[in-house]
């Protein structure tokens, strides 16, 4: 159990979000300053979006896009399907949905699709605004270090040991609190470094790669 727990059902497993690790290449291989591949990312990703959420809400009801932060703190895990609770026809329906980090194949589908829409949104508004680009460093900077800042929210959510009521998941204070802290830390760090801190590390335990043939 302690693999499958690890690579299906455990929190944040791999094998769901190796999809937006695999899209993510993808793009990375596409040459985005191309308007005629703007336009396909575009027609690609909302595709997705309207399918996956449009399918979702056609055979799961209204309640297909439901956050699953609905249910309260008991909602332990992301993008993984208990496999312990409730009904096997529960279990069943519950694939059909899409909300927030469900982990299902229609939630997947969409949030691919979301993403595509919005880094392509974000590559076609900078071309041409090249002030807004200017605006947009700390953020660009943020991007380019995403490991770091990623685990970063969970180490610091850790340290300051942060509640989990209902009134905190109400609250934007929190959220607001990691974003800016976030966007100037990785903005000061950019300054003097390359590379964020884990994408340094990262990159240091792949070089041996490199030379294998």
């Amino acid at each position: 159990m302690g693999v499958l727990d690890l690579l299906f059902t455990g929190f944040y497993p791999p094998i769901t979000w190796m999809a937006f690790v695999i899209a993510g290449m993808a793009l990375a291989r596409l040459d985005l300053s191309q308007a005629a591949v703007q336009w396909r990312l575009a027609a690609l990703g909302a595709g997705l979006t309207v399918a996956a959420y449009g399918m979702s809400l056609l055979l799961a009801g209204k309640d297909a896009l439901r956050s699953t932060a609905e249910d309260g703190p008991s909602s332990s895990s992301s993008g993984s399907m208990p496999l312990d609770s409730g009904s096997l026809e529960s279990q069943a329906s519950s694939l059909l949905t899409a909300g927030p980090h469900s982990g299902t194949t229609f939630d997947i589908i969409g949030s691919v699709g979301v993403a595509i829409l919005m880094i392509v949104g974000a590559t076609a508004a900078m071309d041409p605004l090249p002030r807004l680009r200017r605006l947009a460093t700390p953020v660009i900077a943020m991007g380019t270090m995403s490991l770091t800042a990623y685990v970063g929210h969970f180490v610091a959510q850790s340290a300051l040991s942060m509640p989990s009521g209902t009134s905190t998941q109400q609250s934007w204070v929190p959220l607001l609190m990691f974003v800016l802290g976030t966007i100037l830390f990785t903005a000061i760090w950019s300054r003097f470094f390359r590379r964020g801190p884990l994408e340094y590390l990262l990159n240091a335990a792949t070089k041996p790669a490199k030379r294998i043939r």
